[in-house]
Formats: C-alpha cells, structure tokens, sequence
C-alpha cells in the first residue's frame, strides 16, 4: 500500500475513474458498468458544476467545513466556538473512492493547537461515497474562531495491493452519505456537553452532580441544625 500522490489524485478526479474497472465490485452495474459514466475521487457541490478547487498540504488534501450543527455562532465567514461546545459537520467536498484506493483523515495540527477536540476521525473505506464527517470539541475556557475558508482536514489516500469490497453496514456506493441528514441518520453523536467548565480545568458531570449534592446535603444539615435549636431555645438562668 502507498499514499497517493497530488498527481494521481488529480487524475482520479478528473476525468476520474470507473466501474469498468471493478468488475463485479459495483453494487449498481445497471447505473454505472458499460455507460461510459465517470467518478470523481473528490467534488465540491457547492462549487459550480461540482468542480473541486484542488488544495493540498504535502500528499493530504485538505478539506473544509461544510453544512453543520452544534450551538456555535456565525460572523461573516467565521464560525465562533463557545467553551465546551461541540460542532458537528461535513465536509464541503464529498469523496467517491474507487475499491483500490482507501484513506485516513486527520485534523490540522494548526487547528488542534487552538483547544479543539476532533472526533469521528480515522480510516475511510474503499468504496465510500459521501461527505465525510467531524465532530469538533472546545475543551477551553474561551471561544474559538474558526475561518470556514480554513482547511481543518487532511485526507491522506493510499492505494492497495488490489481492490476489496467495501464492508459497510449500508451500501455508501449506491446509497452515498451525500446531505447532513443522511449523516445525522448514519452516525450516533451526543451533542450535549458530557462536563461542565470551570474557569482552568473541566470536571466531569458524575463530579459536578456529586459536589451539588454535597454542597445540598451540608445546606441541609445546617438548615436543620438551626431549626432545632430555633424550636428548642434554651432556657436563661
């Protein structure tokens, strides 16, 4: 298995490749063998005809943010984290790999250095088609910009000694993973905190039921403790 390099990729792109060239591997023949019909390894539909504005960093080509959820906030092009928020996305590009070519996706060091947690992120099987997907976590105690115009992906692709079957609980090559719906539907993700911040550090939210009921419990106790003696004044000699 090898990375594959800036050039391949382009080629894979554009003009791009095809399931004649995986027989019997393409859930879809009657759609896709014999037709002349091209893949793109990699598109934007945001972008006009679905044309993909190459950008690579060394061999990984980098992706960006696309449709989201998560309680973030919005300033031109800039997405604003809150403290322990998290931001589930896809990305703006959307893959079709061949069942030769397989890939790993990475945060950008330059993003995980501002207090971001990525989740979600690893292997990519051959044969996936779809957007890919990234769950961010703010594990500081600030907000953090992030440009949306800023590649926070690096998707490495390699090519393998042959081709496979993809192993996909749902087919991805017929039935692609291509709005945020399907995603949401696909994927389970929490999108609720599961700790709460303090002003330097987090503590878990077993910790901070634990320390309310004690905070409640001693409240109690003192409370009673001044009831009685309340209700039971001592007598003055």
């Amino acid at each position: 298995m090898s990375d594959l390099s800036p050039q391949t990729i382009r080629q894979l792109a554009n003009p791009g490749w095809s399931c004649d060239q995986f027989p019997g591997l393409c859930t879809i023949p009657q759609l896709h063998v014999n037709t002349g019909y091209f893949h793109q390894i990699i598109s934007d539909p945001s972008a006009r005809r679905a044309v993909w504005k190459e950008e690579f960093e060394g061999n990984a080509v980098v992706l960006h943010i696309g449709e989201y959820r998560g309680k973030v906030s919005e300033s031109g092009k800039d997405l604003i984290i809150p403290p322990g928020r998290f931001l589930f996305f896809i990305t703006q590009e959307i893959v079709d790999l061949p069942f030769d070519v397989d890939g790993n996706l990475f945060m950008n060091p330059r993003i995980s250095n501002l207090g971001l947690q990525f989740f979600t992120l690893g292997h990519v099987d051959p044969g996936f088609h779809g957007f890919l997907t990234a769950t961010i976590l703010n594990t500081t105690d600030r907000e953090i910009i992030l440009d949306r115009h800023d590649g926070v992906l690096y998707f490495v692709l390699a090519k393998m000694d042959s081709p496979m079957a993809p192993n996909f609980k749902q087919d991805f090559h017929s039935i692609p993973q291509d709005t945020l719906r399907k995603a949401e539907a696909n994927l389970s993700y929490n999108m609720a905190t599961a700790f709460a911040l303090t002003s330097e550090s987090f503590v878990t939210r077993k910790e901070l039921y634990g320390y309310v009921i004690l905070v409640l419990t001693l409240f109690a106790t003192v409370f009673a403790i001044l009831q009685y003696f309340a209700s039971n004044p001592r007598p003055f000699f």
